[in-house]
Protein backbone atom coordinates (compact mmCIF):
# COMPACT_ATOMS: atom_id res chain seq x y z
CA UNK A 1 0.00 0.00 0.00
CA UNK A 2 3.06 2.45 0.73
CA UNK A 3 4.54 1.85 -2.23
CA UNK A 4 1.82 2.48 -3.97
CA UNK A 5 1.14 5.78 -2.54
CA UNK A 6 4.50 7.14 -3.18
CA UNK A 7 4.26 5.33 -6.93
CA UNK A 8 1.41 8.00 -7.36
CA UNK A 9 2.64 10.67 -5.65
CA UNK A 10 5.77 10.45 -7.61
CA UNK A 11 3.28 10.53 -10.90
CA UNK A 12 1.37 13.73 -9.82
CA UNK A 13 4.61 15.35 -9.15
CA UNK A 14 6.35 14.74 -12.85
CA UNK A 15 3.14 15.89 -14.18
CA UNK A 16 2.22 18.35 -12.12
CA UNK A 17 5.94 20.04 -12.97
CA UNK A 18 6.90 19.48 -15.94
CA UNK A 19 11.05 20.88 -16.85
CA UNK A 20 11.48 24.38 -17.87
CA UNK A 21 13.23 24.60 -21.47
CA UNK A 22 14.74 27.94 -21.86
CA UNK A 23 14.31 29.18 -25.69
CA UNK A 24 16.47 32.03 -27.20
CA UNK A 25 14.07 34.85 -28.10
CA UNK A 26 14.13 35.75 -31.95
CA UNK A 27 16.84 38.67 -32.81
CA UNK A 28 14.87 41.65 -34.21
CA UNK A 29 16.76 43.30 -37.23
CA UNK A 30 15.84 46.63 -38.58
CA UNK A 31 15.49 48.30 -42.23
CA UNK A 32 15.12 51.89 -41.76
CA UNK A 33 14.96 54.68 -44.21
CA UNK A 34 18.64 55.96 -44.74
CA UNK A 35 19.83 51.87 -44.95
CA UNK A 36 17.92 49.99 -47.79
CA UNK A 37 19.92 46.59 -47.15
CA UNK A 38 21.01 44.55 -44.06
CA UNK A 39 23.35 41.89 -44.60
CA UNK A 40 23.21 39.20 -41.57
CA UNK A 41 25.53 35.50 -41.05
CA UNK A 42 25.25 33.44 -38.19
CA UNK A 43 24.54 29.77 -37.29
CA UNK A 44 22.03 27.72 -35.99
CA UNK A 45 22.92 25.77 -32.02
CA UNK A 46 22.84 21.77 -32.76
CA UNK A 47 19.16 21.00 -32.45
CA UNK A 48 17.53 24.68 -31.99
CA UNK A 49 16.21 27.48 -34.44
CA UNK A 50 17.73 30.42 -35.16
CA UNK A 51 15.05 32.96 -35.50
CA UNK A 52 14.87 36.90 -36.67
CA UNK A 53 12.15 39.51 -36.66
CA UNK A 54 12.06 41.98 -38.99
CA UNK A 55 9.36 45.17 -38.24
CA UNK A 56 8.29 47.11 -41.31
CA UNK A 57 9.14 50.58 -41.45
CA UNK A 58 7.35 51.40 -44.55
CA UNK A 59 4.93 50.57 -47.56
CA UNK A 60 8.03 49.03 -49.65
CA UNK A 61 8.58 45.86 -51.10
CA UNK A 62 11.24 44.05 -49.64
CA UNK A 63 13.67 41.34 -51.16
CA UNK A 64 14.80 38.56 -49.03
CA UNK A 65 18.23 36.37 -50.60
CA UNK A 66 19.59 33.69 -48.59
CA UNK A 67 22.60 31.44 -48.86
CA UNK A 68 22.86 28.55 -46.61
CA UNK A 69 24.41 25.02 -46.41
CA UNK A 70 22.27 22.87 -48.62
CA UNK A 71 22.67 19.66 -46.86
CA UNK A 72 21.73 21.16 -43.29
CA UNK A 73 19.43 24.26 -43.31
CA UNK A 74 15.88 24.40 -43.57
CA UNK A 75 14.24 28.10 -44.00
CA UNK A 76 10.44 29.10 -42.68
CA UNK A 77 8.93 32.01 -43.54
CA UNK A 78 6.10 33.85 -41.43
CA UNK A 79 4.10 37.18 -41.54
CA UNK A 80 2.17 38.42 -39.07
CA UNK A 81 -0.79 39.91 -40.95
CA UNK A 82 -1.34 36.13 -42.58
CA UNK A 83 -1.80 33.09 -41.15
CA UNK A 84 0.40 30.60 -41.40
CA UNK A 85 3.73 29.92 -43.38
CA UNK A 86 4.16 32.26 -46.14
CA UNK A 87 7.02 29.91 -47.44
CA UNK A 88 9.27 26.76 -46.54
CA UNK A 89 12.93 27.35 -48.21
CA UNK A 90 15.40 24.11 -48.29
CA UNK A 91 17.09 24.52 -51.42
CA UNK A 92 19.95 27.64 -51.15
CA UNK A 93 20.59 29.97 -52.97
CA UNK A 94 16.78 31.66 -52.87
CA UNK A 95 15.02 34.69 -52.68
CA UNK A 96 11.56 35.92 -51.51
CA UNK A 97 10.12 39.08 -52.09
CA UNK A 98 6.81 40.49 -50.66
CA UNK A 99 4.91 43.59 -50.68
CA UNK A 100 5.68 44.85 -47.47
CA UNK A 101 3.05 47.19 -45.00
CA UNK A 102 4.12 49.75 -42.74
CA UNK A 103 4.04 47.53 -38.76
CA UNK A 104 3.95 43.97 -40.32
CA UNK A 105 6.47 41.51 -39.07
CA UNK A 106 8.31 38.59 -40.86
CA UNK A 107 9.83 35.90 -38.81
CA UNK A 108 12.44 34.22 -40.55
CA UNK A 109 13.98 30.95 -38.92
CA UNK A 110 16.50 28.73 -39.77
CA UNK A 111 16.39 24.94 -38.60
CA UNK A 112 18.03 22.37 -39.63
CA UNK A 113 16.69 19.46 -41.63
CA UNK A 114 16.15 15.99 -40.65
CA UNK A 115 19.76 14.27 -41.47
CA UNK A 116 21.65 17.42 -39.40
CA UNK A 117 19.17 17.47 -36.23
CA UNK A 118 19.50 13.52 -36.10
CA UNK A 119 23.56 14.20 -36.00
CA UNK A 120 23.54 17.67 -34.42
CA UNK A 121 25.10 19.47 -37.33
CA UNK A 122 24.68 23.15 -37.17
CA UNK A 123 23.43 24.88 -40.01
CA UNK A 124 25.18 28.16 -41.39
CA UNK A 125 24.07 30.50 -43.56
CA UNK A 126 23.96 33.89 -44.21
CA UNK A 127 21.16 36.68 -45.53
CA UNK A 128 20.13 40.23 -46.69
CA UNK A 129 17.27 42.24 -46.84
CA UNK A 130 16.59 44.93 -49.22
CA UNK A 131 13.90 47.58 -49.12
CA UNK A 132 12.64 48.52 -52.70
Amino acid sequence: MKIAIKISALLIASVAAPPCIAKEPAQEVFLSAGDQTIKTSGETPAREVRTYLLRMPSDLPINFSVDADNSACSLEISKASQRGVLSTISRFPASFRDSGQSGDKYTFSFFQNRVSFMSGARCAFSFSLTQM
